[in-house]
């Protein structure tokens, strides 16, 4: 995982250096697709401006996870940890600080985030709190939602924010009007570097008839010659089978890629679970880790997680199981496909049982063509 992170200017294109040579007392919002840098360019600009003038700020994000993660490459630039938090512990920060307390254990995802943000809203319209920060990093803000925009914009004097809105994994109204009125300097990137061609084709083809998705593949930087790229698809196997498939690469893959770490992604934590519980039994248990905050561990090489929650990361090689499933996770669905599928560098594998979205069975078609005989038995289900 450390190879996710830049070790000094010369890892840097042009587009992004750019970045760190905007004032700190700018507002910016960074757009640019997987792989481009994103998250490594907004903690680099967090570092710029805590060295500074600025050390009042928090990189903030949406899960426990990704917290880790930029915790990581907070580590190598000596940026301090605490310094990163999610935007629930700082909603509730703020309530506490206060005399606000709002008991969301009984409450689900969605509507728990909109009682923290409608309470520090009330704080703000009865004139309690101001500019509570010098500066706020938003990392993933494709997802908040316009009301979490305007009282980020409103607690901090300095926003900045990293967002691609076709990784937008939480239904809802689109908060980047709102972003973007909040901000000074739009910087787009253009160029990305870690995805395998395969994938970017896969990946452009999820998101076939968009106009507004540029195509991946179009400005890949990707090493191809050092890392060549595999696909593997695995279909007709229960979740326990999957598992097992899973466990037989992973093997493989922890000699090949000693340094880095290998990515298990499904749609739902049920399908997590079964497969944790299947490769525990497969003797894994010492290389796992399942991506909850009280269980993880950020050591371990392998990290089991679900599309939502694997958003801002990335991994040498990625198992996408339990995939019989996706059709499940309503709209949002083909922009988890994306995320999901996007995580990889080189090795991406699927796997299933009996079926998958159409959009899905298209994508792998383009780098994985069937070349069994169109037959008229086939036609009528005969073989």
């Amino acid at each position: 995982m450390k190879s996710a992170w830049w070790k000094d200017e010369g890892d840097l294109v042009a587009e992004q250096v750019a970045i760190l040579d905007i004032p700190p007392e700018k507002s910016i919002l960074i757009k640019g697709p997987p792989g481009s840098g994103k998250t490594n360019l907004l903690l680099l600009r967090a570092n710029y401006l805590a060295l500074g003038d600025h050390p009042n700020l928090q990189v903030v994000v949406f899960g426990s996870l990704l917290k880790s993660f930029i915790r990581i490459g907070g580590v190598q630039y000596k940026f301090p940890a605490d310094r990163v938090t999610t935007h629930a512990r700082l909603f509730d920060g703020i309530l506490r600080e206060n005399g606000v307390g709002i008991d969301t254990k009984s409450m689900d995802l969605e509507a728990a985030r909109e009682a923290r943000a409608k309470g520090v809203e009330a704080l703000i319209k009865s004139g309690k709190i101001g500019k509570l920060f010098d500066a706020l990093l938003l990392d993933e803000a494709q997802d908040y939602t316009v009301r979490e925009i305007k009282i980020f914009a409103h607690v901090a004097t300095i926003l900045v924010a990293a967002a691609d809105e076709f990784q937008k994994v939480f239904n809802g109204e689109d908060c980047l009007p709102a972003l973007e009125s909040a901000i000074e300097i739009k910087h787009p990137l253009a160029y990305h570097f870690r995805n395998g061609r395969d994938i970017c084709r896969i990946a452009d083809e999820i998101l076939k008839g968009y106009p507004d998705h540029v195509p991946l593949l179009k400005n890949s930087q990707y090493d191809e010659k050092a890392y060549p790229v595999k696909i593997s698809i695995k279909d007709g196997l229960s979740i326990e089978q999957q598992a097992e498939a899973i466990a037989a690469q992973v093997q493989d893959q922890l000699v090949a890629y000693p340094e880095e770490t290998i990515g298990i992604i499904c749609p739902r934590n049920e399908e997590v679970a079964a497969i944790a519980k299947a490769l525990s039994h497969l003797g894994l248990d010492d290389s796992i880790t399942i991506c909850k905050e009280a269980e993880f561990n950020p050591e371990a090489p392998v990290w089991l997680s679900t599309m939502s929650a694997a958003k801002g990361l990335e991994f040498r090689c990625v198992h996408i199981a339990g995939l019989d499933h996706l059709s499940k996770m309503g709209g949002v669905q083909k922009r988890l496909a994306y995320t999901a599928v996007t995580r990889a560098k080189t090795a991406l594998s699927f796997y299933y049982e009996n079926s998958i979205p159409a959009y899905l069975a298209g994508a792998l078609n383009v780098v994985s063509p069937s070349t069994k005989a169109i037959t008229r038995s086939r036609i009528f289900g005969k073989e």
